[in-house]
């Protein structure tokens, strides 16, 4: 069963470029090779989405386990959402509807 995981972020204003930059960077020393996928969305207004499909929940908790975070990358170019947290996440297992 695959597990979805979806994380929103807004870019401080001026920032998107060295968010980016800083992804980048961090697939590059620490790449998400267990992801089936993964993509990130522009969103509308400013926010964006990271939306990664993994095989299994162990090789997601690999991933949020790590000494270095994929969210830490992001931090520092990050504009808080109103309830303080930087990011908005959720995951889940997939749901295959053609067994309904």
């Amino acid at each position: 069963m695959a597990i979805v995981n979806c994380m929103k972020f807004r870019p401080k204003e001026g920032c998107k470029e060295e968010l980016f930059s800083a992804l980048s960077d961090y697939v590059k020393k620490y790449p998400l090779d267990k992801a089936i996928n993964w993509y990130i969305l522009d969103i509308d207004d400013g926010e964006y989405a990271h939306v990664a499909i993994w095989e299994t929940v162990d090789d997601f908790m690999d991933v949020v386990n790590r000494d270095v975070r994929f969210s830490d990358s992001m931090r520092p170019y990050v504009q808080p959402y109103e309830d303080g947290e930087d990011f908005h996440s959720f995951s889940g297992p997939s749901v295959d509807i053609h067994n309904f």
